[in-house]
């Protein structure tokens, strides 16, 4: 509790900047906004609990494309105390981001920094490679930061303790990928000699306590212990079997801009203490990093490279050990030339956020509103953008990547993983045809990359664009929404 009592002003000004900047946000962009389709996925699946069922996609578990189970319980508890589920997301983010500045204090105190060092590394991680944007997404991400922070602060308090293997047995529903840090983290607890064996055991069943309520509520939900979305996007990308040398690119280009955006104060790794807690780090980095190379590289730059934030808090604490370190004058040095640096990131991720609210999000906005006023029929709608168009529409629709679709994943497993998206046009038609899609609603940037039109067409589909979703004045044509009207191949019409 010391540094907890002695540094009250520290901690205040953490909070009170960091809930600032976010009622500032909210008041300039007029409200609870999110830049990603994929906030309104967990939205949405509030809402399917909320009301014990899916009237979009029908038949589907709330818990099918919740990636994290935790950030989802918690928008449901927020949820009972607002008025607007949206607003409930944003309190979310913003508690999220002062929990991730908070961890951030306590971890450069537990390695000696002085209140106002801590306060400042702390409220910089907000602007550190443009977090604040990440913070603002909607989405696990900023949860997933302050789950990193604040195990690296419980990994080098002095005595550790319970709090500890309470954090590890919830990591991994925050983001499946902390299950690696949760798992090195109780290691390194059962192997601190300065703990009892009952300890030790206590911890055991602590972390396991904490886990079983979310193991329960995934099986009962889904059937499964784990969620389905890693899986779903590793089918439908198919990067597993590309070639080595694209596969290096994807990984090459995502670590570079990573590392333009950090520079160069990443290269403040090497001053982690104590030893256990940076090996544990650089093996949970190598890892990560060697997973996605294997399965999934593209997705390293996948939602303004959000993934790759679960780093910043890891970079911040390698910075803290800098400063109270041998190598300090070293380490202040860094941080004079990541002056020049911070603010292009900032301004990358600024760039991002503002394109999309103002851009593709209105576009889907205004797309949704259409189809709701001129489709009372409720036509089958085939989408690959799943989150908004199910929270606002009244129309049963199929995910053709699988995040919101089970059954689409099994396509996708069987053509266009092992092609490598070679034959991804006939998985798409296959799961058109099986669930009998009516209408096709795409992004124009992903109907370029992915040939969404023309690989129906050329599988016999006809194809007709209805409507264009309206953006802001200046959005480019790839960041705008079109909905299509589909018609079967002609050899298929009428079948089942």
């Amino acid at each position: 509790m010391g540094p907890l009592l002695k540094g009250q002003w520290a901690i205040a000004a953490c909070v009170f900047a960091t809930a600032s900047i976010f009622a500032m946000v909210y008041w300039v962009v007029g409200g609870a906004v999110f830049p990603t389709d994929d906030a309104f996925i967990n939205l949405h699946n509030a809402q399917v609990i909320h009301q014990g069922h899916d009237e979009n996609y029908l038949g589907v578990p709330a818990l099918v494309g919740a990636t994290s189970g935790v950030h989802l319980a918690l928008l449901l508890a927020i949820e009972k105390a607002t008025l607007s589920d949206t607003f409930a997301l944003y309190v979310l983010g913003a508690l999220c981001g002062v929990s991730y500045v908070l961890g951030l204090f306590f971890s450069c105190i537990n390695v000696g920094c002085t209140r106002r060092e801590a306060t400042l590394v702390a409220l910089g991680g907000l602007i550190f490679a443009g977090t604040l944007f990440q913070l603002l997404n909607g989405m696990d991400t900023g949860l997933a930061m302050a789950a990193v922070a604040w195990n690296i602060k419980l990994l080098t308090d002095k005595r550790r303790t319970i709090w500890l293997s309470l954090l590890c047995g919830i990591m991994p529903f925050v983001r499946p990928e902390l299950g690696l840090l949760s798992v090195g983290s109780m290691f390194i607890l059962l192997r601190d000699s300065g703990h009892s064996s009952r300890f030790k055991i206590s911890a055991c069943a602590t972390a396991l306590l904490s886990a079983v309520p979310f193991l329960v509520w995934y099986w009962v939900d889904t059937g499964s212990l784990i969620p389905s979305t890693v899986g779903a996007k590793t089918y439908y990308f198919a990067d597993r079997y590309a070639d080595w040398s694209t596969k290096l690119l994807f990984v090459s280009l995502a670590m570079a801009r990573a590392a333009v955006a950090c520079f160069p104060l990443f290269l403040c790794v090497r001053f982690v203490r104590p030893r256990s807690v940076g090996i544990l780090l650089a093996v949970f980095a190598a890892i990560f990093i060697g997973s996605y190379f294997w399965k999934l590289p593209s997705g390293l730059s996948h939602n303004g490279s959000r993934y790759l934030y679960i780093f910043a808090p890891i970079i911040l604490f390698a910075v803290a050990c800098g400063l109270t370190s041998a190598a300090r004058a070293k380490t202040l040095r860094f941080i004079g030339i990541s002056a020049f640096f911070l603010p292009l990131a900032f301004g990358w991720q600024l760039s991002n956020y503002w394109t999309h609210i103002t851009g593709n999000q209105k576009s889907l906005y205004d797309a949704v509103q259409w189809i709701n006023e001129n489709l009372p029929d409720r036509p089958t709608i085939l989408v690959h953008d799943a989150g908004y168009v199910a929270y606002a529409g009244h129309v049963p629709l199929v995910d053709l990547v699988g995040l919101k679709t089970p059954a689409a994943i099994e396509f996708h497993k069987q053509l266009t993983y092992p092609s490598v998206g070679a034959l991804r046009p006939k998985a798409i038609s296959a799961i058109a045809r099986s669930f009998d899609a009516q209408y096709l609603l795409a992004l124009q940037e992903w109907n370029e990359t992915f040939g969404l039109v023309d690989g129906l067409r050329e599988e016999g589909w006809a194809v007709e664009e209805v409507y264009a979703g309206k953006a802001s004045a200046g959005t480019p044509a790839s960041d705008v929404y079109r909905l299509y009207k589909l018609g079967r191949p002609a050899s298929t019409t009428g079948q089942s």
